[in-house]
């Protein structure tokens, strides 16, 4: 089979995406914790609270999901600009990457 070579810039970009990306639901499960109204009703309330963790829970899943995405397209693209082990982006070499 023939190797695919993907650009390591390409990988990077992406990277990033995906860290803005989980920083942004991060941000999204605080906000959604701190402004949830109370409903002066219990049984009401206790639904309310219920969808809104497990809402904040999802985007907190969401945020560690993006967070290892984001990390292994570093590590791939470490591995890829150094896989014939000549100086790419910047001029770095692989063992920048480890």
């Amino acid at each position: 089979m023939p190797e695919h070579r993907v650009d390591p810039t390409l990988l990077d970009a992406v990277a990033a995406r995906s860290t803005r990306a989980g920083n942004a639901a991060l941000e999204a499960s605080h906000e959604l914790l701190a402004h949830y109204s109370d409903t002066g009703d219990a049984p009401t309330q206790r639904a309310v609270d219920t969808l809104i963790d497990h809402a904040a829970d999802a985007l907190r899943a969401l945020t560690d999901s993006l967070a290892e995405t984001s990390r292994a397209l570093q590590a791939a693209a470490g591995r890829s600009a150094g896989a014939d082990g000549s100086c790419t982006r910047s001029g770095r070499t692989r063992d920048h990457y480890r």
